[in-house]
């Protein structure tokens, strides 16, 4: 017999969690090695790697992970790399949220980087933006002292809105003027006419 709890979930939700924890497990077994004592950089939503292969260009030294949930744009990014030779970069198709759940605490990010999230326009669909308090409660727990997180966008409001939340959490200060780690063109960035950018320090 079921236990109550367990008897509460719709069947749809049940099959999303179990897919999920198979998620979560399969990134434990390929990446727990690399993330174990990760102390670099994470870019989230990394597309085609464009931005992340820049930096590590200019900072060999940096440990680098990006993040995307779309496959495509994960082989190329990694090829990018692999034709590169940076050892020290590497591309992960995974959620945010499934990624940061199975992150060991003895990560370390010292920037993360967020650049043209998607921006969930319609009011109905902002709970499903990326900047919400506890995703950013979620990030500071893994920053280093002094670590930054760093947001563009094209969306007025996505920007006003991520501003507003980032100014009320308790872990994170708006950074004034905004410190942006390196500018570099990217395929997102260039279909865009205009754009706004913040920079947050953790509270540690």
């Amino acid at each position: 017999m079921e236990a109550s709890g367990q008897a509460d979930i719709p069947e749809g939700l049940k099959r999303e969690l179990v897919k999920q924890a198979a998620r979560k497990e399969t990134l434990t077994q390929e990446y727990g090695e690399l993330l174990d004592r990760f102390d670099g950089v994470l870019e989230i939503g990394c597309g085609h790697g464009h931005w992340l292969t820049a930096y590590a260009m200019e900072n060999p030294t940096t440990p680098c992970i990006g993040i995307d949930i779309h496959g495509a744009r994960i082989h190329k990014a990694c090829t990018k790399a692999d034709k590169r030779r940076l050892k020290h970069l590497h591309f992960i198709k995974a959620e945010a949220g499934e990624f940061l759940e199975i992150l060991p605490k003895s990560a370390q990010l010292q920037k993360v980087i967020i650049l043209f999230p998607d921006p969930w326009p319609k009011k109905r669909h902002y709970k499903n933006r990326l900047i919400q308090h506890p995703f950013l409660s979620q990030v500071a727990n893994f920053m280093a002292e002094h670590g930054k997180l760093y947001f563009r966008t094209d969306h007025e409001n996505y920007f006003a809105w991520s501003t507003e939340i980032i100014t009320g959490h308790p872990s994170w200060i708006i950074d004034n003027p905004t410190e942006w780690p390196m500018e570099n063109t990217t395929f997102f960035q260039d279909l865009m006419s205009s754009y706004q950018s913040l920079s947050a320090t953790v509270k540690k």
